[in-house]
């Protein structure tokens, strides 16, 4: 996707997603992460990276997961809750859930990460699990027919507007920054996270998403305005690689990100192996989106006349920390 046609205030369509109401409700139940600085070679860039890999689960979707359970109704709490996810938030939903005393139920797909699996039945949650991601939306599908309460990983505004607490965040932490890196899967992150910094910071900030190459659903929802059904994804970036973006997202992105650019898995991977030996224990959708910024991949023009005395600033979410030991492992070397 190219720069987004946008006009000031186009996101006021969607003032009722509240992202304000959500940060107090989440404040003294999930963390309010650091934004910290991040050494590049590169002197014309200044990078801080959002440190949500220290979030509780481990990653970002804790905030729009109390922010669901903690809007329920007694009728929705007694019947139960239900998500289809491959990891970060099936195991926030059991988190939020369990605290809540709600009965929940995670559909994941069988090649998900087994730590991920396995906290997810830690934390009291009922996993039902699939052959593929197309059988795992079809039985959270079922599940709802049958009363479950579904919580969406994505494509719902209470979701969103717990992710949008990052975007308010880094508002306040840096008012100065100029560009915001945000990883896309599904497009909850990065779409709460613009509605986030559009109410704090306007135009005056740069969103960008960075979203696999093997799984372009966003990428491809935005061109076609409507979500978009993928025949395949090839990414081997686990959490980001939905079949489809939600039309909620893309309806936002579209008037609140710039750009969406593709990162491809290599580089990914190669910055999870740098964030790693940093100390920063990022999974690999934890690093996309400051692969996009290690590999480069940054529009020209932002940095047209920036140097060491003038750097751009640019802040990179690091969204989740749950990365399976072996895939660490294999990481060995690479930085």
């Amino acid at each position: 996707m190219g720069a987004a046609e946008t006009t000031t205030g186009e996101w006021e369509a969607f003032d009722h997603i509240r992202v304000e109401e959500a940060a107090e409700r989440i404040e003294g139940v999930v963390e309010r992460t650091p934004l910290v600085p991040f050494d590049l070679s590169d002197e014309r860039v200044e990078l801080r990276l959002k440190l949500e890999h220290l979030q509780v689960t481990g990653s970002f979707k804790a905030r729009g997961a109390w922010n669901q359970i903690s809007r329920l109704d007694e009728g929705e709490r007694s019947r139960g809750v239900v998500a289809c996810s491959s990891g970060n938030h099936a195991g926030a939903l059991a988190w939020a859930a369990q605290r809540a005393g709600v009965p929940a139920v995670v559909v994941m797909p069988e090649d998900a990460y087994p730590n991920k699996i396995a906290a997810c039945r830690e934390r009291g949650a009922e996993v039902v699990l699939t052959p593929t991601r197309e059988a795992a939306e079809e039985s959270c599908a079922r599940l709802v027919a049958e009363g479950r309460v579904l919580v969406h990983p994505y494509d719902s505004a209470r979701t969103v507007q717990g992710a949008g607490t990052v975007g308010l965040e880094i508002a306040a932490d840096w008012p100065e920054v100029e560009v915001v890196v945000v990883p896309v899967g599904g497009g909850g992150l990065i779409s709460g996270t613009s509605l986030g910094l559009r109410r704090t910071l306007g135009r005056d900030v740069c969103v960008l998403g960075a979203e696999p190459a093997g799984s372009p659903s966003l990428s491809r929802g935005l061109e076609a305005g409507a979500s978009v059904v993928l025949d395949e994804t090839t990414t081997e970036v686990q959490g980001l690689c939905p079949l489809f973006s939600g039309q909620l997202n893309i309806d936002i992105c579209l008037a609140a990100v710039d750009e969406v650019l593709l990162v491809a898995d290599g580089d990914v991977f190669g910055a999870q192996a740098l964030l790693v030996a940093a100390g920063i224990k990022a999974e690999p959708a934890g690093a996309a989106a400051p692969a996009l910024v290690f590999a480069g991949l940054l529009p020209a023009g932002l940095l047209d006349g920036r140097d060491a005395a003038d750097p751009l600033r640019v802040a990179a979410v690091v969204s989740g920390g749950n990365a399976d030991p072996a895939q660490l492992e294999s990481l060995r070397g690479r930085a």
